[in-house]
């Protein structure tokens, strides 16, 4: 009789654990379903937004006069890949102008979500990847701006957006870094890629064209790549002794990077619509 009724009194307690157990877990399911749901249509929204901009930063109409307003009735109009074929097309590059008025259609398309965001916006040609050329790449970042906060007599380094909120580089640029793609570029690339967390990407084949050496006209395949994530700080953390995009400030990119002065879209002269 003694044994039976430890017995009971035994499967009674797993049962009780496994109730605990299933209590617990349908609990915790319950308490981040939600969340698991909103993070799934975040990401979701990001990715339609990155292919809808992508598609009409592609299909954007420009002034031919860079310097002209599109609002002008008397400026010539014509599609910016019209535009950026043409100025590829006699050396396999993109002129100073040509990359301004570039570099503002996208910061005017994508500046609904410029505040919260960073991105990267790229144009490589196609091919193995020695063979690839980065053509045009423009970064956004956010000008986040280091302090330290005493919190329970203990110190903590924050991040905050400092004035100006934000930089846009265009970079790449220059002889060498025809050369520093498979080199350098794609292991940066993957490197950031892989630190930033989760991202929204959006690609698109494009057709550029050249001049042969016989005077023919010619085709270039190309890629465009759009990367957008939650704006974070790029530079040395106490976990990381080197910056991916910078090392102490948003301002002063990484020498391999190859970026130029910030540009800024507001102020320079040419629209786009």
């Amino acid at each position: 009789m003694n044994q039976k009724g430890q017995a009971a009194v035994t499967d009674a307690l797993y049962f009780l654990m496994i109730v605990t157990f299933l209590s617990i877990f349908l609990f915790g399911f319950a308490n981040s379903y939600g969340n698991s749901v909103k993070q799934q249509i975040n990401d979701e929204l990001n990715v339609t937004f990155a292919t809808n901009a992508l598609k009409t930063i592609l299909y954007s109409s420009t002034t031919r006069d860079p310097g002209a307003s599109i609002n002008d009735p008397d400026a010539e109009i014509d599609y910016l890949a019209a535009i950026l074929k043409e100025d590829f097309a006699d050396d396999q590059e993109l002129s100073e102008p040509t990359r301004k008025v570039l570099g503002k259609t996208i910061s005017r398309i994508l500046s609904p979500i410029e505040d919260n965001l960073d991105y990267i916006f790229i144009i490589t040609t196609a091919g193995n990847e020695a063979e690839k050329k980065i053509v045009f790449m423009y970064v956004h970042t956010t000008n986040f701006v280091e302090e330290e906060v005493p919190i329970s007599g203990r110190g903590y380094t924050i991040y905050r957006a400092g004035t100006p909120s934000h930089y846009n580089f265009f970079c790449a640029i220059g002889e060498e870094s025809e050369s520093t793609f498979d080199s350098f570029f794609k292991e940066a690339l993957t490197r950031l890629v892989s630190n930033i967390g989760p991202t929204s990407e959006a690609s698109a084949k494009i057709k550029l064209s050249k001049i042969a050496s016989d005077g023919e006209p010619g085709r270039v395949n190309a890629q465009v790549d759009l990367i957008m994530w939650d704006a974070t700080w790029l530079g040395t953390t106490p976990d990381r002794e080197n910056g991916l995009f910078y090392a102490e400030t948003p301002l002063t990119p990484l020498p391999s990077w190859n970026c130029g002065e910030p540009f800024d879209p507001e102020a320079d002269p040419g629209a786009a619509d």
